[in-house]
């Protein structure tokens, strides 16, 4: 496949119409800076080829900020030396046209030709992705993904054994490989698969002697156990027995009761000592008493010349209160007057403003009510829209479960036909002008192809008939299996009253688009109506019930005042005023307060002074006065005598250290506890032994010991059985992968053979393996220390590049060997390569430009001034 010219327009980063022609069979560079759209032309390309016509999941293919533009691409190309032209435009004006030397093609047949023809499919719905894209997504490298070729070799794997005449399938469907399945299955029987430990009846059997080796050593632990018993046992008994006769609990006793006895003395000392400090304090108690009795009656004698002091000065705070109260009983009159005609022209103000609020209010219900009647006007027509497009949208429903079972019939169907076409058998024609040749029948001139999967008679007028019997065991059920698929999608439209997938798809588009403008439409009518057309209804009618209410009212009020008063202004006096009449009120009523409290103090004053002056004058306040002075003199005696003994017992009770014979009596008394309990649980230790001796004495653990030795030397025996035969399956296994793996070598030899010549350029004396998968694996080369071998996976990205590199152009040889087509494209595939490796990768291009279609996009244009070509820009 070789492309001539390449034209796009309206195409993401050019508006303007760009064509770019001249393209040469080899070697085809284009650098430029970043930003300049050598990434967009490939991608012109990838859309031409891989994007339905009608498809909207192609929204980024527009010119930013474009959103009615076409986005258009024409491609000229070459192919088994037929001329061909792709025209596409997608989603606004869609179209897609594909000329075959002058003979048209339309729509999703065109586009189904040509994947047929080069090896990629369509998805059933959206965007392509690169599962889908086969043989060019393999080839067509985007600009990242040049070091990822796993998953394109994955999904273009198909067309690559079909190149190769062979398929994994084939492979495992040998003898050879039936008896590695036999092996494997034994050998998984006792291993497990991946980590190769042992399972079913070898895990089971080294279960059972592990578990024969623990019961063992719990025997042998037992008897030991045992025999441990009744050494502790005869130790137990021996210091019983001195215990027994030495008894030491029994002098322990007889020092505690020393230790309690004088325990006791000093605690008596201390209780004397608490008793004489009670009787202290009760002293102390009387010596205040008195002292403060005394103190009180010289405090009366003082305090005369006070309260007549105190009498005078309230008699002249009344006389000063009654002066202010005289002053504020005419302000508060002023006041009271004022307030009432402030309230009197506020009331008329309001009036009037609550005629004119009524007024304004009488007008917005109005307006209310006219927009209400407006939106519901707007509400019915959209309602009748709104089922009218949910009508429609139901004739052009199609069921999901159909519609997939139409895509999948679809793409068998191409599926079938394109694996028919490849192993089909074809035939070319080059007739000379008046040569008279007819095939099964048909009249034949100028260049044709034919395929054929059948018996074809061919008719040469004067030469005779020549019959093609067409090879491959598998062109009939190829064929069935085409024709029912096509038997079958016929019968899915013929169900859906439909003449092509395409008119479905359509179908479902409208249905789509219905139900989005019915759900527009129900939007502007929850908008109108949110709550339904009901409530919208039963709404203007009650706006216009309040309406009605308000003009009522409105004309129940009093005409409008003549006086011309702001309410604020009303307000604001109404306010002054009561204020002023609170300041008033409030200073009169402190007036009042502060006048009957001078009189209470008055009078308080007087009754004080004639209460200390009657005190002052009783006859038998002396005698009282005299008896507490005696009192307190004879307290004071007996406060001192008992200070003196209370000194005498503290002394005392410092020689004798109460705290420390209070810890010796705790002392002696838990050690001889001890003591005792020691005894006691020795005897019942001992008991507890001999019993448990007894007891095991009669289990006879010995002869059970020598019996499971017995079964554990059986498992073991029966352990290196299995172990044996789990290492023989093993080695067996290993053995009959190699040789499979040397077979399916041979079968991918002529990819192998490509490999190696680029390896060669790129990597001298370098050696690379071929997977199952067809992907580069184990890769083998020369480093500086000698031979290194490593995965394809863990090569730096810059060498996992050149070999992804590397090997699409192996595939692209592999597929021109099996007449396919091939084109290749490098859209910066390179980026991670040093200036070193680069020169080699530019030899190995250019030897692989001698059988291929190169496009090399790259942003550095001197990194390929010696590539033998010129560098071409984009206009």
């Amino acid at each position: 496949m070789k492309l001539q010219r390449l034209r796009i327009e309206n195409f993401k980063l050019f508006r303007a119409p760009l064509e770019i022609d001249g393209l040469t069979d080899g070697l085809n560079l284009f650098a430029a800076p970043n930003e300049s759209g050598k990434s967009t032309v490939a991608e012109a390309i990838r859309a031409a080829f891989f994007e339905r016509h009608r498809s909207s999941a192609v929204e980024h293919l527009r010119p930013w900020g474009e959103s009615s533009a076409t986005p258009m691409v024409e491609v000229d190309f070459e192919l088994d030396g037929k001329r061909y032209r792709l025209t596409k435009a997608f989603l606004g004006k869609k179209r897609c046209e594909l000329v075959i030397d002058g003979r048209a093609m339309d729509g999703a047949v065109a586009e189904d030709h040509l994947a047929a023809l080069l090896g990629f499919r369509f998805p059933g719905k959206g965007a392509s992705t690169p599962e889908h894209m086969g043989i060019p997504g393999l080839l067509w490298i985007r600009q990242g993904t040049s070091h990822d070729i796993a998953s394109a070799v994955g999904f273009a794997s198909d067309h690559l054994r079909n190149a190769l005449g062979e398929s994994l399938g084939e492979l495992a469907s040998s003898n050879g490989d039936a008896v590695l399945k036999a092996v494997e299955a034994e050998r998984n029987e006792l291993l497990t698969p991946a980590a190769g430990t042992p399972r079913g009846a070898y895990a089971d059997a080294i279960k059972l002697r592990a578990e024969l080796e623990a019961d063992l050593q719990r025997l042998h632990a037992d008897i030991e156990s045992y025999q441990s018993g009744v050494d502790r046992l005869t130790n137990l008994r021996r210091d019983h027995q001195r215990d027994e006769a030495a008894r030491p609990w029994a002098a322990l006793r007889e020092q505690l009761a020393v230790a309690q006895q004088r325990l006791d003395e000093a605690r008596g000392l201390d209780e004397k000592k608490t008793a004489q400090e009670a009787a202290l304090r009760q002293i102390a108690a009387q010596v205040n008493s008195w002292r403060t009795q005394l103190q009180s009656m010289e405090r009366e004698e003082g305090s005369l010349a006070q309260r007549e002091a105190n009498l005078q000065k309230t008699q002249e705070a009344l006389a000063k209160a009654l002066g202010e109260l005289q002053a504020w009983e005419p302000r508060h009159a002023a006041a009271t007057k004022a307030d009432a005609e402030a309230r009197e022209n506020l009331r008329v103000a309001r009036q009037a403003a609550s005629r004119i609020a009524q007024e304004n209010a009488v007008q917005s219900l109005a307006e209310q009510l006219s927009a209400l009647s407006q939106s519901h006007e707007k509400a019915k027509a959209e309602q009748e829209k709104v089922t009218r497009l949910q009508s429609e949208a139901q004739s052009l429903a199609v069921p999901d479960s159909e519609l997939k079972r139409l895509r999948q019939c679809a793409d068998t169907l191409r599926n079938a036909q394109a694996r028919l076409d490849a192993v089909a058998t074809a035939l070319e024609f080059e007739l000379q002008p008046g040569a008279g040749v007819r095939v099964a029948g048909v009249e034949l001139a100028g260049s044709q192809r034919r395929t054929v999967i059948a018996r074809t008679d061919i008719e040469i007028e004067g030469v005779g008939r020549i019959s093609v019997l067409p090879g491959g065991a598998d062109l009939e059920s190829l064929a069935i299996e085409r024709d029912r698929a096509h038997d079958e999608l016929a019968a899915l439209l013929r169900g859906l009253r439909a003449e092509s997938v395409a008119a479905v798809e359509e179908r479902t588009r409208l249905h789509a688009l219905r139900k989005s403008e019915a759900g527009a439409a129900e939007a502007v009518l929850a908008a109108l109506a949110p709550k339904g057309l009901g409530a919208l209804a039963a709404d203007v009618a009650t706006r216009e019930a309040r309406l009605a209410e308000a003009r009522q009212v409105l004309q129940g009020m009093p005409p409008a005042s003549e006086a011309d008063i702001a309410v604020p202004s009303a307000e604001s006096a109404e306010a002054a005023a009561r204020a002023a009449l609170a300041d008033a009120s409030a200073a009169l009523n402190d007036a009042k307060v502060a006048a009957g409290n001078a009189r209470e103090q008055v009078k308080a004053a007087e009754d004080e002074l004639a209460a200390v002056q009657t005190k002052l004058n009783d006859p038998a306040r002396a005698g009282r006065k005299a008896e507490a002075g005696g009192a307190l003199t004879d307290a004071l005696a007996q406060q001192s005598s008992m200070q003196d003994r209370l000194a005498e017992l503290a002394q005392r009770l410092q020689t004798v250290n109460l705290p420390v014979l209070t810890q010796d009596v705790e002392r002696l008394e838990r050690s001889a506890r001890q003591a005792e309990a020691a005894h006691s649980q020795r005897a019942n230790e001992i008991t507890r032994l001999e019993v448990e001796l007894e007891t095991k004495g009669a289990l006879g653990q010995e002869e059970a010991a020598s019996e499971k030795q017995r079964e554990l030397e059986h498992a073991t025996r029966r352990c290196a059985e299995l172990e044996r035969r789990a290492r023989a399956l093993d080695h067996l296994l290993k053995l009959l992968r190699e040789k499979r793996s040397a077979l399916a070598r041979r079968l991918r030899a002529p990819l192998q053979k490509h490999l190696d010549h680029y390896l060669q350029i790129l990597f001298p004396g370098a050696q690379i393996e071929v997977g199952d998968d067809l992907s580069p694996g184990r890769i083998t080369r020369q480093g500086l220390r000698g031979a290194q071998s490593g995965e394809f996976e863990e090569l730096s990205v810059g060498a996992r590049e050149q070999m992804g590199v590397v090997a699409r152009l192996a595939y692209a040889d592999l597929l021109r060997e099996a007449n396919k087509p091939t084109l290749l494209i490098l859209d910066d595939a390179l980026v991670h390569t040093d200036e070193e490796r680069l020169r080699q990768m530019k030899r190995v291009l250019y030897d692989a430009a001698q059988r291929h279609q190169i496009l090399v996009f790259s942003c550095h244009p001197e990194a390929w001034r010696d590539l033998g070509v010129v560098a071409r820009s984009i206009p």
